[in-house]
């Protein structure tokens, strides 16, 4: 599978919220890195923030431009962030809700055929 291809699956399996999908897709020590600063690494940690943080803000990645460099071992996805705060991080209902859209990055990195980082960069929302 080509590295974009791979990276069209990523986006795909977090769009759909499939995170059983997802996970296989990422070396057992993958780093994951948020737009709120959070870095937590390996497979168990990597797939209860990620999901945490994608559902907590109803995430998902629209209007890609997929951009990969000629060795194959990164990409960086160019997107449009949509979500909704549907609740504070402590469960509560004290924040600004509604759909918004923001310019977002996000950045996957392989040395294999499985990838070892994803970095997503947004704007402040979220």
């Amino acid at each position: 599978m080509s590295l974009k291809e791979q990276t069209l699956a990523v986006i795909d399996a977090l769009n759909r919220h499939d995170f059983d999908t997802l996970l296989p897709m990422f070396e057992e020590e993958a780093v994951l890195d948020l737009p709120d600063g959070i870095r937590v690494i390996g497979h168990a940690s990597f797939r209860d923030t990620l999901a945490a943080y994608v559902l907590r803000h109803g995430i998902t990645l629209s209007d890609h431009v997929v951009m990969t460099d000629a060795a194959g071992f990164r990409v960086a996805v160019e997107c449009t962030l949509n979500g909704s705060d549907r609740r504070d991080a402590d469960g509560g209902t004290d924040v600004e809700e509604g759909p918004y859209a923001l310019p977002a990055v996000l950045v996957l990195e392989r040395e294999t055929d499985l990838f070892l980082r994803l970095s997503l960069y947004a704007g402040t929302r979220p």
